[in-house]
């Protein structure tokens, strides 16, 4: 049997918009991962063990009583607002109700309420005023007065750009209410432009202190867990450091700069890409933008957007008074006007000399293979199928590595050592965790460990779903079809087996005796797995529907520790034991392409590797210590990654191809910039060494076991 390439499936992630929050998700997503509503046939019960009901009748049904519901004014990922009339009171009032798929988060549920108790201390017109909050039949709601208006991110995103004397108007009054907040004790942490209303006569108010912590009260967040909105976050909440009122200020800085420019200081493809730019890099100054905006207001913008708090106006009136006075009060520095989004000093970020004693930091691009060689021949050279086009780069510039900034005497920025950004563990495990995966819509978690099980859970909740106990030994490797519908699995004995996910019934049993291949994958559309026979290095490729073997790829001696599919499905990628080669085969012949070895490096065992979204590069880890960018087309090393200490077991792209993941023995997981190798973050707190990684589909999260038999769930 042949297959034919044009038949393999396109994997492109299709995505739509909850009709509860709104927030965005994968096409295929039968349940929000945002606020945990279903959206479509739900299981008998919900997770909170309650028949799935439309969201407004459970709250005219619990609230009935005491308020009419007369429309829906939004949703959001924490909540949904109705405008309501108070019985009693006979007034308009916006009723804020939190979705009943997140009602079994207990720490949640003492923020949404603490927003009310936070709220309703404060007393200032340019602050919602709060009238009632409380709990009904399962429904928890807070009453607030009812405004009629709009939040300043629609007026700027339909109207455009601020004038500077708008600006003013809009934001002094704000800054002027979070001075009157803070004084209270109270920081808002959630500063941004849809969270200022904008009433019909003209004035701001300042809403959802959904997240607000009064400093007088015990906190109910664990340290260093990150709450906010990234393109808003000052870089010490980034970090999940405590924050006090600056970080308030900052935001603050992001709205004043969202509004004169239309667009927000720092943005990317997903939110980890947000706060590495908010940590490491300068924005584009605003008069690039918006030649209109006046030097006095973008030098109180930089102010407000430094990253050393201690550099910031200290209060929200001192902001207020700068913006009236149309005066910054002292000559401060922008970001010179650099265009590419790459450091370039200002904004709290100095600049650091280079080998070559320019005043910017070295810059470490991606070489197209063939493109200078194109120059001299007048013809391009050819890339291979599914192929993207990256950034250019200088044949001389060569392999860099992670620590090149440091041989040439540029230090760079420290990497940000994230030691409690675990946002959630899932507990349950015997032993170790050997593999870790997200189902394609983000909305569950898997992973397979050392009591000879594969076990399921609900990112949202943390509760295992579904538990796959007949495996005759440890899964060494576990991946889901696109679909989610069904599970491939690869014991340590050599049995790869396909599993139902919902019912927990193996389905097929690929093969019994393939030890010398120790990963089994998915086709990018599902139709194949692909996974190993009983002789050394030998991989097949098997439909997924029949079980039958449709291809053998068979030119390899060794063990193959891991493999991946190319995003279109036509490359397959195999790391081997012994040699320590990475080899590409296509997947029409089974036939080796490409091999990727680094002349004199001490790598042995390739234990993990992946390809880029865009199919361009190969990421491999190695029994060396290191991680590898490879370039497909040619075959190059591009770039090491070296810092660990340790074996570098597992390895991930993240989903917009920005960053690399590596995780290693030595019990850490660090996140590296594809452009230049930098190093931006270590998580550290693995109890004993990284086995597996994962990026979340979205990129907010990441996904990582180790032999302490918990799998955590991190965000930067």
């Amino acid at each position: 049997m042949e297959i034919c390439i044009n038949c393999i499936e396109d994997m492109s992630e299709a995505t739509k918009r909850c009709p509860y929050c709104h927030e965005e998700i994968l096409e295929a997503a039968r349940k929000c991962k945002h606020c945990g509503e279903w959206l479509e046939d739900p299981p008998s019960t919900t997770s909170t063990g309650t028949m799935a009901a439309n969201p407004e009748t459970v709250v005219r049904d619990a609230l009935g009583d005491q308020y009419e519901i007369e429309k829906e004014l939004g949703r959001g990922g924490m909540a949904i607002v109705y405008k309501a009339i108070q019985r009693n009171l006979e007034r308009d009032v916006a009723l804020k109700v939190l979705p009943q798929g997140l009602t079994h988060d207990q720490k949640l549920l003492e923020r949404f309420h603490r927003e009310a108790r936070s709220a309703a201390q404060l007393n200032h017109p340019h602050i919602v005023t709060i009238f009632d909050e409380g709990e009904m039949s399962g429904v928890h709601f807070m009453a607030m007065e009812y405004l009629s208006g709009r939040d300043l991110h629609d007026i700027i995103q339909e109207q455009g750009p601020r004038s500077a004397d708008q600006a003013v108007s809009l934001v002094a009054p704000v800054a002027e209410a979070l001075g009157y907040a803070h004084a209270s004790d109270t920081v808002h942490r959630d500063v941004k432009s849809s969270n200022v209303m904008v009433t019909d006569v003209g004035r701001p108010v300042l809403m959802d202190f959904g997240i607000a912590h009064a400093s007088s009260e015990s906190r109910l967040t664990q340290t260093g867990t990150v709450l906010g909105t990234p393109e808003y976050m000052s870089p010490e909440q980034a970090r999940g450091n405590e924050i006090d009122s600056r970080s308030d200020l900052y935001s603050l800085g992001a709205v004043l700069y969202e509004a004169v420019t239309g667009e927000l200081p720092f943005t990317g493809g997903h939110p980890m890409s947000v706060v590495y730019k908010v940590l490491h890099e300068s924005y584009t100054p605003p008069s690039q933008i918006n030649p209109s905006c006046p030097d006095w207001l973008e030098q109180i913008i930089a102010k407000l957007l430094m990253k050393d708090v201690a550099d910031r106006y200290q209060t929200g009136d001192a902001v207020a008074e700068a913006l009236r006075a149309q005066d910054p009060g002292e000559v401060v520095e922008v970001p010179s006007p650099t265009g590419d989004g790459e450091e370039s000093g200002g904004a709290g970020v100095p600049s650091q000399p280079s080998s070559n004693g320019s005043s910017e930091p070295p810059k470490t691009q991606v070489y197209r293979p063939g493109q200078d060689d194109a120059a001299d021949s007048g013809s391009p050279s050819p890339q291979p199928s599914g192929a993207a086009s990256g950034p250019d780069v200088s044949p001389e510039a060569g392999v860099e590595t992670a620590t090149a900034e440091a041989e040439s005497g540029s230090t760079g920025p420290e990497p940000q050592r994230q030691q409690l950004h675990v946002v959630r563990s899932l507990e349950g495990n015997a032993d170790w965790v050997n593999a870790v995966s997200f189902s394609p819509d983000g909305q569950y978690a898997l992973a397979g460990g050392r009591n000879d099980t594969v076990k399921i859970w609900d990112v949202v909740t943390g509760r295992p779903t579904q538990t796959l106990d007949n495996l005759t030994s440890q899964p060494i490797s576990v991946a889901l079809s696109p679909d989610g519908e069904k599970l491939v699995t690869e014991s340590s004995h050599g049995v790869v087996r396909l599993w139902d996910v919902d019912s927990g019934r193996a389905l097929q049993t690929f093969e019994e005796h393939s030890e010398a291949v120790l990963g089994a994958t998915f086709s990018p559309g599902g139709r194949y797995v692909l996974s190993g026979s009983g002789q050394a290095g030998t991989l097949r490729l098997w439909e997924t529907e029949t079980g039958s073997v449709v291809r053998t790829f068979d030119e390899n001696p060794e063990a193959v520790f891991s493999v991946a599919f190319s995003p279109g499905g036509d490359y397959v990628l195999s790391g081997s034991g012994q040699s320590g080669v990475v080899q590409l085969w296509e997947t029409e012949t089974g036939k080796v392409v490409q091999r990727f070895e680094e002349p004199g490096a001490d790598a042995t065992y390739v234990f993990s590797v992946a390809f880029s979204p865009d199919g361009r590069y190969a990421l491999s880890g190695s029994d060396d210590k290191t991680a590898r960018l490879w370039d497909v087309e040619s075959g190059d090393l591009i770039r090491t990654f070296d810092d660990h200490s340790g074996l570098v077991i597992a390895v991930a792209f993240s989903p917009d191809g920005q960053y690399v993941l590596s995780g290693s023995s030595d019990m850490k997981v660090q996140l590296w910039k594809v452009e230049d190798g930098h190093l931006g973050y270590v998580f550290d707190g693995e109890a004993d060494g990284v086995n597996a990684i994962a990026f979340s589909p979205d990129g907010r999260y990441v996904l990582s076991g180790s032999k302490d038999n918990d799998i955590k769930l991190w965000t930067p």
